[in-house]
């Protein structure tokens, strides 16, 4: 059966590119049987069907991870719509991101629920360290959610999910080896027996990698390769008592080992720098049904973000930094109405930042961060749908905020939706932003007013979204030598993000389109290192025993700094052939046309490299 489904992804700029619009709105349809959509809860906290949701809200499920043959999170999420990946080099080098032009910092990541983005200088996320063996599904909410998530949730939020335990037993395993001396293994368990839940996953990957630095740009830096080494792992074990009441603990660990090269006027051609970090997380859980219509989930948590760098040097020093963030939430969810729900939640924060500057400089900073949340979903016969969310937020010693959400659908008929919000959010400055060696106690929050209007298309074989966006941030914080970190302007973006999916002659065709104009409002320039147009398309075929998946994605120009980065197009291509019910082999070839290219001024992107490997699959 042929499956079509047209799903939302990111998009904005000025002007539209005519022949990548018009194709993506004029995709061929195929006569085909409806592919049920997916069930979400990150958009509102409660679960939605897909097509419901009056938010952005796309999902890289389980398959897809499987088909794209990929390994880490960042080269996943480069090709979904509205995300721009920036790394210093290859496989786990430093890893920033923007959505809807917001920085890293400013759009929330979850593991199970529980956040992981950094309490140091960076303000970022490990996402170079997450590795896809340990993941399951993806949701995608583009768009302010501070309502939902509070701070550091104005860009929207990426959740992930970890293997989670099947009704009957299954396990895998797989191996893969390719260019320059790279390899990654994989094993996996999940199952239940007499109501214990359990799913345990570990992965190793390495690679001796290349050359990142660029030294006709940067002069200082040691061309020599730079290798990666991660071993992750995660599980989750749980007992249902009935079909109401479930208690259990869910935990995930990564731990990559990685040479950088610094490229500052301090560094020698000959230095080797070496890094490690460690990204954890656990959590207990109790999901319970209270009554018919009331149901309660309760998790207490821990995030743990470890980093350590040693620059071996003429003058040799380390540096260390631990964030380490523990989480109460208390969430309900109540039924009052057949078309309307609530939910109300509670949660506490305990954030921590402890580090050494390696000359001697050490930080030690805490702070609590408490948050009331409540929330409304209505939705009727007639076509009309509403969500209403509100919540208050109390940050020690920098800001208690008030945010909202208001969104509004109006279905005209069985084929089109069309759909309207508006939110308010806020972002905190992290504990190393304000008490770091470069701090600034005085630093404001940043505040944000985001529109949202758009159109879903629901067709028997095909689902298309068009959103228009306008987001702004003001007493955006910026880096300011010499005065560190400082509220210094305001920060706009509007734009447009198409995003579908649908079948033509047997392939399954998933492509996105970007138009956006991150600006600073006081200046007037575009935003550091941030396209104005980003496009991607995806094409996976099954053919008896063969899989075959096409990826391309585009980025426009961008300035880092007072330099140019060029636009690319990256492919890369994949197939996997089924020897028999639980053999496949695998190849894939990334970089395809060896593109030259940049998303960090100085660092070189990954060339043309090739792996091939083997699963079994039970």
């Amino acid at each position: 059966m042929k499956a079509i489904s047209c799903l939302p992804r990111q998009g904005r700029s000025r002007v539209l590119s005519p022949s990548f619009a018009t194709c993506l709105l004029l995709l061929p349809v195929a006569h085909a049987s409806t592919q049920l959509p997916e069930v979400v809860v990150t958009s509102s906290r409660t679960e939605q069907l897909q097509t419901d949701t009056l938010l952005h809200t796309t999902v890289i499920t389980a398959d897809r991870i499987r088909q794209s043959q990929q390994q880490d999170l960042p080269s996943l999420l480069r090709a979904e719509a509205g995300i721009q990946i920036t790394q210093t080099g290859g496989i786990g080098s430093a890893t920033g991101f923007f959505m809807r032009g917001a920085a890293t910092r400013q759009t929330l990541v979850l593991v199970d629920g529980v956040p992981i983005t950094k309490q140091d200088a960076t303000g970022t996320v490990s996402i170079e360290h997450l590795m896809l063996a340990e993941i399951d599904r993806i949701e995608i909410v583009r768009g302010n959610v501070s309502s939902i998530y509070g701070s550091g949730a104005v860009g929207g939020v990426i959740q992930i999910f970890t293997r989670k335990p099947t009704e009957k037993f299954q396990s895998s395993v797989s191996a893969e080896f390719g260019s320059r001396m790279s390899y990654s293994t994989a094993a996996s368990v999940r199952g239940t027996v007499d109501g214990v839940r359990y799913a345990i996953s570990a992965s190793a990957l390495g690679t001796d990698g290349f050359s990142a630095i660029n030294p006709r740009q940067l002069v200082n830096g040691n061309p020599d390769a730079d290798g990666y080494r991660n071993t992750s792992a995660s599980g989750s074990l749980s007992k249902v008592w009935s079909v109401d009441q479930e208690l259990g603990i869910r935990f995930s660990q990564s731990q990559g080992r990685f040479d950088f090269d610094g490229g500052t006027s301090f560094d020698q051609s000959t230095d080797k720098h070496t890094g490690k970090t460690n990204v954890s997380t656990v959590s207990v859980f109790s999901h319970n049904r209270l009554t018919d219509r009331w149901t309660s989930q309760l998790n207490m948590s821990e995030a743990v973000d470890k980093n350590s760098n040693r620059f071996q040097s003429a003058y040799p020093f380390e540096n260390a930094y631990k964030t380490q963030t523990r989480l109460l939430d208390w969430l309900h969810r109540i039924t009052l109405h057949e078309s309307l729900r609530a939910t109300a939640g509670l949660s506490y924060q305990r954030q921590s930042l402890f580090g050494n500057d390696g000359f001697g400089g050490v930080s030690d900073f805490s702070r609590n961060a408490w948050s009331t949340q409540g929330g409304l979903e209505y939705a009727d016969n007639n076509g009309h749908s509403v969500q209403l969310n509100a919540r208050h937020d109390d940050i020690q010693g920098n800001v208690a905020a008030n945010t909202g959400l208001l969104g509004y659908g109006y279905r005209i008929n069985e084929q089109l939706k069309l759909i309207a919000s508006a939110s308010t959010g806020f972002m905190a400055p992290p504990l190393g932003y304000l008490y770091g060696q470069y701090g600034n106690p005085s630093l404001r929050p940043e505040y944000s007013r985001s529109w949202d209007v758009g159109a879903q298309l629901t067709l028997p074989d095909v689902e298309l979204r068009l959103t228009w966006f306008d987001a702004r941030i003001r007493d955006q914080i910026e880096w300011r030598n010499p005065n560190g970190f400082t509220n210094v302007s305001s920060a706009r973006n509007q734009g447009i993000e198409i995003s579908g999916q649908t079948m033509l002659s047997d392939w399954a065709i998933r492509p996105s389109l970007t138009l956006q104009d991150p600006r600073d409002v006081d200046s007037g320039q575009l935003l550091n290192r941030r396209a104005r147009e980003l496009a991607s398309i995806s094409a996976t075929r099954s053919d008896g025993p063969w899989v075959i998946n096409l990826a391309a994605s585009y980025s426009g120009q961008r300035f880092d700094g007072a330099n140019r980065l060029g636009t690319y197009l990256v492919a890369s291509m994949g197939a996997s052939y089924k020897l028999s019910n639980d053999w496949s082999l695998l190849a894939r070839l990334d970089n395809v046309f060896n593109e030259n290219y940049q998303s960090v001024y100085g660092y070189n992107q990954l060339p043309r490299s090739f792996f091939i490997g083997a699963r079994w699959q039970q």
